[in-house]
């Protein structure tokens, strides 16, 4: 299959207030640099640049955008990771006054700080059926992804052709609330799920009794 599916982070959560800053606007999800840049006017008093890693069947692809401040994801990682060749990374850098975000830029720190943190989820990815996927395995955890994703949705692509998808895995907590949008070519049709739910403890395995060891030797 040709064509890919390219997430990023699109939240409808701005910081909220009286105050207005004026913040650099583009989204270019091919690239590590920004082009065409247009002015917005923002709730609150920060601008953002979220820079974005996703590897899809050892493909790698990033992506930038500027925009409003969502406070969560403010010096932040938002992630999503699956065993089923698909895992995203997006980092979140925000700074205070008008157009604080026009000289930032692309950074990859994310993927290297996030450690596994001994919970799992379901895992799967499909671009089959948006009837769901069957998990046959669990993920592992890292960082903040405390949640487990269930997503699917009917996307449209760039030469009008209709795909389904459903997937599966661990997400950062508070995911669902941020939102997430398919994007580069292709619209969104139809979203018929996105549900986040707590993640599974990872259960250490038992040690055996060294006496019990030393009964059987």
């Amino acid at each position: 299959m040709n064509k890919i599916f390219v997430v990023l982070i699109l939240s409808a959560m701005v910081t909220t207030g009286h105050l207005k800053t004026m913040c650099k606007r583009c989204l270019n999800l091919d690239s590590t640099k920004c082009c065409r840049e247009k002015d917005t006017e923002c709730d609150g008093t920060k601008c953002m640049m979220l820079s974005q890693y996703l590897n899809i069947s050892n493909v790698i692809y990033n992506g930038v955008k500027k925009t409003c401040a969502t406070d969560i994801m403010c010096d932040n990682c938002f992630s999503i990771s699956t065993n089923h060749g698909f895992n995203l990374r997006v980092r979140g850098e925000c700074r205070e006054g008008d157009n604080s975000n026009a000289e930032m830029k692309y950074k990859e720190q994310c993927r290297d700080k996030m450690p596994l943190n001994n919970f799992m989820c379901p895992s799967c990815y499909v671009t089959t059926s948006t009837d769901g996927c069957k998990s046959n395995g669990m993920v592992l955890c890292r960082g903040n992804e405390f949640e487990c994703l269930k997503y699917r949705s009917l996307v449209q692509l760039s030469d009008g052709k209709e795909v389904p998808m459903s997937m599966q895995g661990c997400i950062t907590e508070g995911g669902c609330k941020i939102g997430i949008g398919v994007v580069l070519g292709t619209k969104q049709l139809e979203a018929i799920e996105k549900t986040c739910t707590p993640a599974i403890p990872v259960i250490p395995a038992k040690k055996k009794s060294t006496k019990a060891a030393a009964s059987r030797a």
